[in-house]
């Protein structure tokens, strides 16, 4: 607990938080009175036919949980092509790419901070969402404003046939959603999750430090069936961040808070026998603000982004051909980090940006289960100037025998909307910024090439990627630089390329209700700047050059759900100190080049037991037990020299690897009424 505290003391006073320091199947069993039903659910997908995966959120009871939930953002994690980064971020890194690179969509509307401070938990409420897509290869022409990947996310779209209640009391959060049948043509949907995390940060609080958090998530929906006209949904999200941390060594202390608040409201529609029509309006806002008083001087920080869309998608369905066209349009207000001192009388700057695309996709669906995807994406930017990329996606898919398949897929993406992380960790001060004349739009050019195949038990895949990437960008500063000097964020943020390439495994064993899972990547991701390294390429902040992951579930009795997962990466990169000299009083670092180093392999262990006292298809109730991290392994976040000098002038050097956390047990009580 002493490692956290070093954690949390040096995130108040801002001094760790620099960029030199980067660093299928589950077997359900229902009993109805004497009759037992079983069926097999993938809790992650194998890859689809353009090498995509999805997440079965009806199987999500068995798993591992942390601190009593299961976060379906982290499950992420265990899929081909996603890397698993360092303790505290639950931020989604795909096939080289940065976390601001991969963007994130509830019902078509941008999610911009998906995750809870210190990634301990992602935003998202399970019991609310449907579903979830992980596109990273054969993205369609309807998703844009991302150049690694785009996560849809889709809340439920029905009417309940009987009102219902679920949901999981937690040792640090509790969740509850509810559905509710209004009428026969109105259903609603709600859903709450808050924490109560007093005890866990007191354990953290280390000698004269004290500290406070809190977090919650709701979400509302309304799915009304208009006959005739259509489908109307209108849903909602918001969550919220709060905490506060007091060091009484140095008299200072800090208040965070940090939120995103979306909504949307779409009418689908049939218009004929074989065309649909969806229309759906959107707002987004994210916002953060940090109070710092460091030694009798107050800061403040800030950062924001609101988004206000509007989206039109029209399909027809021809039989062998299945078209898309649509148009979407957003206007967005972004605030950079704001830095302010007690006297400073400067104004937080305000870039008012206009976004929009133009896409038409056609999907052939040929003889003999051969399929053609093709489709161009016109986007154009205005911010100042005026930016019009056109966006060609193809993918090409075909059984090469009953149970064997390769694809191959390209794609051009451009993103106008960059994030400027400041840490290797999930934290409110990453910010986002627009491009500009000093900022290019990013573009990507992303190649891939599959092949699975599936036997009666046995399952695998593997997959082949290449993307190179323009105008990528490189924040290099941190905050205390930016409270001590006149630096600006243009000062600070750096363009130029990048370049990932790796290969993709993924295989399934499914016998008597055992499932095992296991994906491997071996990959390769670098960047290069001519202000950075000295123009030389360096390993991105993304890159690991191993990645391994496990899951297997398994139903030994209706009874008992046990399950296990395990990960293993290679350790993030960073600016290593090179050595430590003393000049006059002072003691200075001398840095290697930029991330030549790294931190130790990142690896845990999760088990879960679930006793289930009833499950039902309609209801269930059991209790949970957890190990996150059952060996205890010690995960570094970062790394640092404590440099201390004793009453007889001898000086000592050592260095630091700090530790968010290691092992977690957690009980939960899970239902559905």
């Amino acid at each position: 607990m002493r490692s956290i505290k070093s954690i949390l003391t040096i995130l108040l006073l801002s001094i760790a938080l620099s960029s030199h320091a980067q660093q299928d199947s589950l077997t359900l069993h229902y009993s109805v009175e004497d009759v037992v039903v079983s069926a097999h659910k993938q809790v992650i997908s194998q890859p689809d036919k353009s090498g995509n995966v999805s997440i079965n959120m009806d199987a999500l009871d068995g798993m591992p949980r942390f601190g009593g939930a299961v976060d379906v953002v982290k499950l992420l994690q265990y899929t081909p092509g996603v890397v698993a980064t360092e303790e505290g971020n639950t931020s989604l890194y795909v096939r080289g790419g940065d976390s601001g690179q991969s963007r994130m969509l509830i019902n078509g509307v941008p999610l911009y901070s998906p995750t809870h401070l210190f990634g301990f938990f992602s935003v998202l409420n399970s019991a609310h969402l449907s579903g979830l897509t992980l596109y990273k290869s054969g993205i369609p022409a309807i998703y844009g404003s991302s150049t690694a990947s785009v996560t849809d996310i889709r809340t439920h779209s029905y009417v309940p046939k009987r009102a219902t209640i679920e949901g999981n009391i937690g040792i640090i959060e509790s969740d509850a959603a509810i559905h509710i049948p209004a009428t026969e043509r109105l259903g609603i949907f709600l859903s709450a999750r808050h924490s109560y995390t007093s005890w866990l940060t007191d354990m953290i609080s280390v000698r004269k430090t004290s500290m406070s958090y809190e977090f919650g998530d709701y979400g509302l929906g309304f799915v009304g069936d208009l006959g005739r006209v259509g489908r109307l949904t209108m849903n909602s999200h918001f969550n919220s961040d709060k905490s506060t941390t007091f060091v009484d060594t140095y008299n200072s202390n800090g208040k965070l808070k940090w939120w995103n608040g979306l909504g949307n409201i779409s009418l689908e529609s049939s218009i004929g026998p074989r065309t649909t029509m969806s229309n759906a309006i959107y707002s987004s806002v994210y916002d953060n603000f940090m109070a710092l008083t460091i030694t009798d001087k107050k800061y403040g920080v800030s950062a924001g982004v609101e988004s206000y869309g509007a989206s039109n998608n029209t399909t027809i369905d021809l039989g062998t051909v299945k078209l898309s066209s649509g148009i979407n349009y957003e206007y967005r207000k972004v605030r950079p980090q704001h830095i302010v001192a007690e006297a400073s009388t400067t104004i937080a700057s305000l870039e008012q940006t206009h976004e929009a695309a133009i896409f038409v996709n056609a999907n052939w669906r040929a003889f003999n289960d051969v399929d053609l995807d093709t489709g161009i994406r016109l986007s154009i930017y205005k911010n100042g100037r005026v930016w019009c990329y056109p966006e060609p996606r193809i993918m090409f898919s075909m059984p090469i025998s009953a149970s064997e398949r390769i694809w191959a897929s390209y794609n051009f993406m451009v993103q106008y909307l960059h994030l400027a992380p400041q840490s290797n960790m999930s934290f409110a001060t990453d910010f986002y910024i627009s491009s500009s004349e000093a900022i290019p739009p990013q573009t990507s050019h992303n190649f891939a090439l599959g092949y699975s195949n599936k036997l009666s038990a046995l399952r695998y895949s593997v997959e082949l990627y290449y993307r190179y990437m323009n105008s990528v960008i490189e924040y290099d500063t941190s905050i205390l630089e930016v409270l001590t000097s006149e630096s600006t964020h243009h000062n600070s943020i750096y363009s130029g390329i990048g370049e990932s390439y790796g290969i993709e495994s993924n295989i399934g064993y499914t016998i008597n209700g055992l499932d095992l899972q296991l994906n491997y990547t071996l990959s390769r991701s670098v960047r290069q700047f001519e202000d950075i390294n000295f123009g030389n390429p360096f390993p991105a902040n993304s890159d690991r050059r191993h990645n391994l992951s496990m899951l297997a579930t398994w139903q030994p009795s209706p009874r008992w759900s046990l399950s296990a997962t395990f990960i293993y990466a290679t350790g993030a990169p960073y600016t290593a100190t090179k050595g430590i000299y003393i000049s006059g009083n002072a003691f200075l670092k001398e840095y290697g080049a930029y991330n030549n180093g790294k931190l130790p392999d990142l690896h845990h262990l999760d088990l879960s037991a679930t006793y289930w006292f009833k499950h039902s298809r309609d209801r269930h109730s059991g209790i949970n037990f957890s190990i996150y991290n059952i060996y205890a392994h010690k995960n570094p976040l970062m790394v640092s020299w404590k440099i201390t000098v004793d009453e007889d002038k001898s000086i000592h050097i050592k260095e630091n690897m700090h530790i968010l956390y290691t092992i977690m047990p957690s009980i939960s009580w899970t239902f559905k009424f």
